[in-house]
């Protein structure tokens, strides 16, 4: 027989951890298990002492709260026995078992060293190498998804009973107080709020049904939530008839449900602010042959940049400001003055688009009311006539479409023009272009200030005010580019919040078509008393069933566009943010005629169109928006305007060494306009800055004077 030569290899004794390694783990088990078991026992029954009081002498408590003489031993019993239900835990491989197990050792430990005062070798150390045997089978366990649910579920219950304590007015003014409290309550909020879906960016866009790097970077398609239906569009409820949609949307009687929160300033802020990046196609453009294709496409620069006031794209920006303004115009928006006071400057001129504003975006129906200056009756011809004569010439579209749009679009004119001033006489040697840009910074920023400190406290239903902290999203994952998504084009019709008529001046404009494209009830009342005037009438329940006649066929435009978008039914929607999909039509509403209504018109309430199933919801109590709305809106407002690029990390916050010398500018917003972004918190601030006698100014605010919560 020969010998085995010096080169070849040596098969020694392995061990295959794949094939061996659960026995190990279930032999490891069992022995540990069955000293944390026996020790579990001794400790409950080996110390065999008669029960004490805790309270001797007082008669209900010491008869109720007796305890073991030896608690300290018999309290051990059932943490070791907590100890061996790890181990069953990690029997079955989850790994939440260890995570039990290794606390209740260390709790142990601790009872041993500070309860006890026992000899910790004899007892402490045993329990550390008990956890440390398990973890080489640690990274082959899992996580367990049924236990994870419910740990989930008791913490979601957990904070929504203490979010809850936040729509006590006692408990918000007792965490304002505290500053540092407040700023932390702030920044967990708003992050909460925001983490309800996931964070850009999203897989989909309108482009098409699959994920491509088209559809990943053309903002020209509108981002999308979720992808596209599996449903088949056209085997959903028309409009008309008994098993309609319309009757979901029209009022029963007529009578038109006021909100008990929102006056009409609510309404319109929200218009305008949604303008400004809600800028879907129509499918008819200029009169041409209609395309509903048109409705997945967009013209938004997907920023809250005030583009209304200073146009989509540079050379709108640029038609819009001062031409060659002399030195005690740097850097101001062209406007004019009518009967003192300042508006912008008019689109039209004898009768035709002035030519220095034939770069702007045409108003929004204006085909129409051409049509109508055309007229054969003279009344209708002399009307739309009037009506385009004092149309605007102004950065949006929309701007045009109703008075109160206007009236916000001229506020923020005046207030623009007001710190170009004020920074042009602080900074006699900046150009014409400086002056504008750096104007222009204070007055987004000031903006983005009113969307959180006024508008979005006034649809939340939290007691707490929430404040426009930019550093709460420096470092968080949804701090990324925004791109408006279709869904919330779709959410923003709050067509039944217009009330039936609108008192301007004293006199009531029933919201008809006479009322679209007319900014005389604008211009005769003057901005002070328009702002008062939509400040002390209420504003109409979001909701079904309270739709205005004439705002009626845009509802139905609404649900046909989503399903031009193919959007996700509605519960869909729901376990999206983190709710319970609907199983019946009546968990979509509480109102009995609604919820039959949906049942006649769908055959599951797993078709339900996602824009009908949000606005059949019912209202949360303390806000004026139902819940599925409240939640897209709060976290879709945060995670656009926080983001912007002038309250990033770099650029918002000031020099240091700033606040302790007065004599330093902050490179963005100057020293003046950093003052004025500090006073700023509401639209009121802003009006006072703009009127005459501002001391005189009545009640200004979206929520209606004597609210007291729900």
């Amino acid at each position: 027989m020969g010998t085995a030569s010096a080169g070849a290899p040596h098969k020694g004794f392995r061990i295959d951890w794949a094939v061996w390694r659960r026995t190990f783990l279930q032999l490891t088990c069992l022995l540990v298990g069955a000293m944390m078991f026996y020790r579990g026992l001794l400790n409950l029954f080996g110390y065999p002492s008669p029960w004490v009081s805790l309270f001797p002498g007082t008669p209900i408590l010491g008869a109720l709260c007796r305890v073991p003489e030896y608690w300290e031993r018999w309290t051990l019993g059932p943490i070791f026995m907590g100890g061996v239900f790890g181990i069953v835990l990690m029997w079955r491989e989850l790994r939440i078992g260890w995570w039990i197990f290794t606390a209740l050792n260390f709790l142990v430990g601790y009872w041993f060293i500070f309860i006890l005062e026992d000899i910790w070798q004899h007892h402490v150390l045993p329990h550390i190498v008990f956890s440390a045997v398990f973890l080489p089978f640690y990274p082959g366990m899992k996580r367990s998804e049924w236990l994870a649910a419910r740990i989930n579920g008791l913490l979601a219950r957990i904070a929504e009973l203490a979010l809850s304590q936040l729509t006590r007015p006692w408990v918000a003014r007792l965490v304002e107080a505290v500053p540092f409290l407040h700023r932390k309550l702030n920044a967990l909020l708003i992050n909460r709020i925001v983490m309800q879906a996931r964070p850009r960016p999203h897989p989909f866009s309108t482009m098409a049904p699959y994920t491509s790097w088209s559809s990943l970077t053309d903002r020209t398609w509108a981002g999308r939530h979720l992808g596209v239906s599996e449903i088949d569009q056209d085997s959903l409820p028309g409009w008309k008839g008994e098993a309609g949609l319309k009757p979901l949307f029209e009022r029963p009687d007529g009578t038109q449900v006021l909100c008990p929160k929102s006056t009409c300033l609510f309404p319109s802020f929200a218009q305008y602010l949604t303008d400004g990046f809600l800028r879907t196609v129509p499918e008819s453009i200029g009169g041409d042959t209609p395309d509903p294709e048109r409705r997945k496409r967009n013209t938004s620069n997907h920023e809250i940049d005030l583009c209304p006031l200073y146009g989509r794209t540079p050379e709108q920006t640029r038609l819009l400001r001062v031409p060659d303004p002399d030195h005690a115009h740097r850097g101001m928006l062209r406007s004019q003055r009518i009967g003192g006071e300042e508006f912008p400057e008019f689109l039209f001129a004898d009768g035709e688009i002035r030519p220095e504003f034939e770069g702007l975006d045409p108003p929004l129906g204006l085909t129409d009311l051409l049509k109508s200056c055309a007229s054969d009756d003279p009344a209708t011809a002399a009307g739309a006539r009037a009506f385009r004569d004092a149309l605007f010439a102004v950065g949006g579209d929309r701007v045009n479409s109703v008075p109160q749009v206007s009236m916000m679009n001229t506020l923020f004119l005046r207030e623009h023009n007001r710190l170009a001033h004020e920074i042009g006489a602080r900074h006699p040697d900046w150009d014409d272009t400086r002056v504008f840009e750096t104007a222009r910074n204070v007055v987004v920023v000031q903006f983005i200030k009113i969307v959180v400190e006024d508008y979005i406290n006034h649809i939340a239903p939290f007691a707490l005010h929430l404040m426009a902290d930019p550093s709460v999203c420096w470092h968080a994952p949804w701090n990324k580019p925004n791109w408006i998504t279709t869904e919330f084009s779709l959410l923003y019709r709050w067509h039944a919040l217009i009330p039936d008529a609108i008192t301007w001046g004293g006199t009531e404009h029933p919201v008809g078509r006479s009322y679209f494209m007319n900014n005389l009830p604008l211009i005769q009342t003057g901005l002070k008393r328009g702002f008062e005037d939509m400040s002390a009438q209420p504003a109409a329940r979001l909701g079904p069933r309270n739709t205005n006649d004439t705002l009626l066929n845009i509802e139905w435009d609404s649900i046909r566009q989503g399903r031009i978008c193919e959007l996700a039914p509605y519960n869909r929607y729901r376990s999206y943010l983190g709710q319970a999909p609907a199983k019946t039509f009546d968990e979509i509403s509480s109102d009995p005629a609604v919820a039959a209504q949906l049942a006649r018109a769908y055959r599951s309430v797993d078709e339900v169109d996602f824009f009908t199933g949000i606005f059949c919801e019912d209202r949360v109590p303390g806000s004026p928006l139902p819940r599925t709305i409240l939640s897209f809106v709060a976290l879709d407002a945060f995670s656009q305007a926080l983001p912007n690029p002038l309250l990033s990390e770099h650029v918002f916050p000031p020099p240091p060494g700033f606040d302790g010398n007065p004599e330093m500018e902050h490179p963005t917003f100057t020293r003046y306009g950093w003052e004025q972004i500090g006073a700023c918190g509401s639209l009121r601030d802003i009006i006072a800055r703009n009127v005459e006698a501002p001391e005189t100014l009545a009640f200004i605010g979206m929520t209606r004077p004597g609210w007291q919560g729900e």
